[in-house]
């Protein structure tokens, strides 16, 4: 791999997605198209879902659903809207120990695949003539592995 811009080597992650696709894109007008409404971000479900581990194939399947007015009567959302995408992930197991893989499917998974799912969400409702619905950035929790400390002998000690 080439060196970023800051000079170091990049490496890649040892859980690499390698199939993205969509299981379900679904929309139902409620009111006539109106670019001036849309969908309440805030309103809006997601779920998280995950096979289990493959260690034959070294792969995991993760699914995130977004839903949006399915369980409310029609007169309280513009509309009924529902996406879901599955992505398949592969696990360099020599990085990443198999008993931490259903955590990440769970937790790691979904921050991959939500940029995806937000342009969906945003192009289905816009295409439908309502107010594009734009879904809020997550925020990624920052990971800090802190290194044992090495003890150096003092000097003068042990005489």
């Amino acid at each position: 791999m080439k060196k970023n811009d800051s000079g170091s080597d990049a490496r890649l992650h040892p859980i690499q997605l390698v199939t993205l696709g969509v299981k379900e894109l679904f929309i139902r007008s409620n009111v006539p198209p109106d670019m001036a409404v849309g969908a309440i971000a805030e309103k809006c479900s997601l779920k998280v879902s995950s096979t289990s581990y493959n260690k034959k194939e070294k792969k995991i399947l993760v699914s995130l659903t977004l839903e949006s007015g399915i369980d409310t009567k029609e007169t309280e959302a513009p509309y009924a809207m529902k996406i879901e995408l599955v992505g398949i992930f592969e696990v360099d197991e020599t990085r990443f120990s198999a008993e931490h893989i259903p955590d990440w499917a769970m937790r790691g998974a979904p921050l991959i695949l939500f940029p995806y799912l937000r342009e969906h969400a945003f192009g289905l409702s816009s295409r439908c003539g309502f107010k594009p619905l734009l879904l809020p950035l997550l925020e990624v929790p920052t990971f800090k592995i802190d290194k044992p400390k090495q003890t150096t002998p003092r000097r003068g000690a042990g005489k």
